[in-house]
């Protein structure tokens, strides 16, 4: 017996809204007696951290640390469907709980169809039940771990690997052939695939824009040092008294929003403060992605830091502006240098589910230097700016989608829950600093979880105002002409953490510079550089505000 799934018209990725459909092939080659055939569209959000070094529970009561107390974990079924091809297309109908059949030798199929939904659903009890005869309500071990959970109800997250052994986020169709012989085990297939999903709703556009400042200013009475090359050449200009000084503007629009396999849409701005006779000239320009990702499972958190580098461009001597313009004059730099560089397809969204989230700046650093024409210049200031941003997927949301929550009354907010968890410590991978002794978070016995809506049952919070399930009952996703690319370093056949052969425990690094989420990504400490040298001004921090 042989079982495999065969997707129908496959995406590169799959989006919120999207059907998934497809064929369970079932090859047999002599008669075979089985019960049913289940299929199961399952997501997982899964990390796992190792606690730091005398932070165990209970190490007052014993003297070995086993792999269990030592290793932090936590599996949240962000998405769990269960549909029954065989005998029964429908779920609900267990007049067949119980009975056999018997199958002749051939290929049988039997289709499947899913919808993919918004919101992730490892808070809801009836999203976890996994079939009459699971025990515990139906929800089974699995769904009852889920509900000693600190849950978060938000978009379903994209797919997430690059981090062995720590964290990722993955997406599957699971086939099972149940067999009713206790000498025959049951056959089992899965088949991964990417995720991404649909952007919220982007603000109306305005002329606003965010920017981060620095000002600079060039030290006078320095002579160039241009090389002759030849005796008949002349000598250097000799540079005048007053040296130029000015401010440099990174601007994006507001709020501050890049996009998947899209440009960044930087306007760079410098303004002279001086008169001077010289010229100043952008020798320089790095424009670098930080993405911050935040692993939290049970009591210890870790923060990873990713970078892509977007543009590293030296040796240039590109002159801004005239000697000859007034003071305060605006000058807008060649967005030709950037414009054409889209991000990569490793940029995941920034996404928020119940134990990981992703975050983002973009930092700009723009190297100056002045003298003449012609003439290398004699100094080099280099400033970084830097944004908090959001990176959204690129894929729009339907207009009836819009329509529908645009007619939702918008009732009063919500009271603030009282939260009884304690504080979480962070320690980044980018730090030297042992982290401190995390807290045994207050709560009831694992063995025996509170019931649900008690006081010390697991916190669910709210999303703020977005898209709902029921809204989009009967929408879909419509795309034109094939879909972007998303990797994510995201191998969707790839066992997963618990499996064997993929290790018991997160292998981190031994070094803070580890590898990244995929081609052109290097992760370790920020490469936060100073003003460079010469006199770089006084630091405003570079940081974002609103024009």
């Amino acid at each position: 017996m042989s079982v495999r799934i065969q997707f129908d018209n496959p995406h590169s990725f799959y989006t919120n809204l999207d059907f998934i459909s497809g064929r369970i092939i079932l090859s047999l080659t002599t008669e075979e007696t089985i019960q049913a055939v289940v299929v199961k569209l399952e997501g997982e959000s899964r990390t796992q951290l190792m606690r730091p070094v005398g932070a165990t529970p209970n190490s007052n009561f014993h003297t070995r640390r086993d792999t269990r107390q030592t290793v932090a974990g936590e599996n949240h079924k962000i998405l769990y469907k269960v549909n029954q091809v065989f005998p029964s297309p429908n779920p609900s109908q267990h007049t067949s709980l119980g009975l056999s059949y018997t199958l002749r030798p051939g290929q049988h199929e039997y289709p499947f169809r899913f919808k993919m939904p918004f919101n992730n659903g490892c808070a809801d009890p009836g999203s976890q039940q996994m079939g009459p005869g699971s025990g515990f309500g139906g929800l089974g071990l699995g769904g009852l771990a889920q509900m000693q959970y600190r849950h978060v109800r938000k978009t379903l997250p994209p797919s997430l690997t690059g981090f062995p052994g720590e964290a990722e986020v993955r997406y599957y169709i699971k086939c099972t052939v149940q067999r009713p012989s206790l000498f025959k085990e049951n056959r089992r297939s899965a088949v991964g695939f990417k995720f991404l999903p649909i952007e919220p709703p982007r603000p109306e556009p305005t002329t606003n824009e965010a920017y981060a400042r620095r000002p600079f200013a060039f030290q006078a009475g320095l002579s160039s040092y241009a090389k002759k090359t030849s005796m008949f050449k002349k000598n250097p200009t000799k540079l005048s008294e007053t040296a130029p000084s000015g401010e440099i503007d990174a601007r994006l629009p507001s709020p501050p929003i890049l996009t998947c396999n899209e440009p960044v849409p930087l306007r760079l701005i410098a303004r002279k403060l001086t008169e001077s006779p010289e010229n100043i000239f952008l020798v320089s320009l790095q424009i670098h992605l930080f993405g911050h990702t935040e692993v939290r499972a049970q009591d210890v958190a870790r923060k990873e830091t990713s970078t892509w580098v977007l543009l590293s461009s030296n040796g240039l001597s590109i002159p801004i502006g005239s000697p000859s313009d007034p003071v305060k004059t605006e000058t807008v730099l060649d967005q030709s240098i950037w414009d054409q560089i889209p991000l990569p397809n490793t940029v995941a969204p920034s996404f928020q589910t119940c134990n990981l989230s992703r975050s983002y700046e973009l930092e700009v650093r723009v190297g100056l230097g002045y003298g003449v024409i012609g003439q290398i210049q004699p100094q080099t200031i280099t400033l970084p700016l830097r944004f908090k941003v959001d990176v959204y997927s690129g894929i729009k949301p339907p207009a009836a989608l819009l329509d529908a929550m645009a007619s939702q009354p918008h009732g009063p907010p919500l009271p603030v829950r009282p939260s009884n968890l304690t504080h979480i410590p962070v320690f980044s991978s980018t730090s030297n600093i042992s982290p401190p002794t995390p807290v045994a978070p207050l709560g009831a016995d694992p063995l025996y979880p509170p019931q649900l809506g008690t006081p010390a049952a697991a916190i669910v919070e709210d999303a703020p105002p977005s898209y709902e399930d029921a809204m989009a009952e009967n929408i879909s996703v419509t795309t034109d002409g094939p879909r972007g690319e998303y990797s994510g370093v995201t191998d969707v056949d790839a066992p997963n953490m618990d499996e064997k052969g993929a290790g018991a425990t997160p292998r981190y690094s031994t070094i803070f510079n580890r590898g990244g989420d995929g081609a052109g990504g290097v992760s370790g400490r920020d490469a936060r550089g100073g003003p460079g040298r010469g006199a770089g001004g006084k630091d405003d921090e570079g940081r974002g505000a609103v024009v």
